[in-house]
């Protein structure tokens, strides 16, 4: 049944008319018709769609924060159940990068929102095409309220208790339960209460501390963390951080598609 419902969606993504146009971004809709039908915490949209949809395989890494923004923001406002979302980014090349955005509601209710691209993943390349049997790069999100989960990032997928405290605070930040969100900052603490972490541990705690801020829209904060990480990554740049920065670079963008 699940297979099928993808099937449908898929035909239903490719009857589009009507678009908007910016210099490297074209959004086609079925009519433009604002539904707003999507809650999820802007949060969740800019940290998962900015790194899966821009960064992840090189995709589109030199977005501009305008690009970013304009497309999130199509997303939110006209992607709803039957009104799917077509995206076109212009890329050097004959080809370019296409994304259609769509929810797929299932049999016992739960929604996904679905990132279909033209990307293939083992011939590294833009085809000409999105079809499901060109292995194309695709990205699935449960719906949850204000919630957005990545399937790797749900409850269910998770053994709590062999996590360690940061850990265990990111796994409460990312998953579908809003119960847990009260207790992240608690993990946290206790995981910087630990003097024997290792400087890549210490700065990955500080990311998700920076990431808790940004969720909780403590501005005064996240700027003061920031600056905090700033001089850590300076104080140890003789460590191998290369990956840390990267994922404190793309925290920076989100903190721009946020303001």
């Amino acid at each position: 049944m699940y297979k099928k419902q993808l099937a449908i969606l898929f035909v239903m993504l490719f009857a589009i008319t009507g678009y908007t146009q910016s210099s490297e971004v074209t959004i086609k809709s079925d009519g433009m018709e604002a539904s707003n039908y999507l809650k999820m915490d802007d949060f969740y949209l800019t940290h998962y769609l900015y790194i899966d949809l821009f960064l992840r395989e090189g995709l589109f890494v030199d977005a501009s924060a305008e690009d970013v923004s304009t497309i999130l923001k199509a997303i939110k406002t006209y992607v709803s159940v039957g009104n799917p979302l077509e995206i076109e980014i212009e890329k050097p090349g004959n080809r370019n990068y296409l994304i259609k955005m769509a929810i797929l509601k299932k049999d016992d209710g739960t929604e996904l929102l679905i990132a279909f691209t033209n990307w293939s993943v083992k011939k590294k390349l833009f085809e000409k095409e999105i079809k499901m049997e060109n292995d194309s790069y695709t990205r699935w999100y449960f719906l949850n309220s204000s919630k957005m989960t990545y399937r790797q990032d749900m409850s269910d997928q998770t053994n709590y208790e062999e996590l360690n405290k940061s850990d265990l605070a990111n796994a409460y930040l990312f998953d579908e339960l809003t119960e847990n969100d009260s207790d992240i900052k608690t993990a946290i603490d206790q995981a910087l209460e630990d003097e024997s972490l290792s400087i890549n541990d210490r700065i990955m705690t500080h990311l998700i501390l920076l990431k808790y801020y940004i969720f909780k829209r403590e501005s005064e904060k996240v700027n003061t963390q920031v600056e905090s990480l700033k001089e850590e990554f300076a104080n140890n740049s003789e460590s191998n951080l290369k990956g840390l920065e990267m994922a404190f670079n793309a925290t920076e963008f989100q903190i721009e598609l946020m303001k």
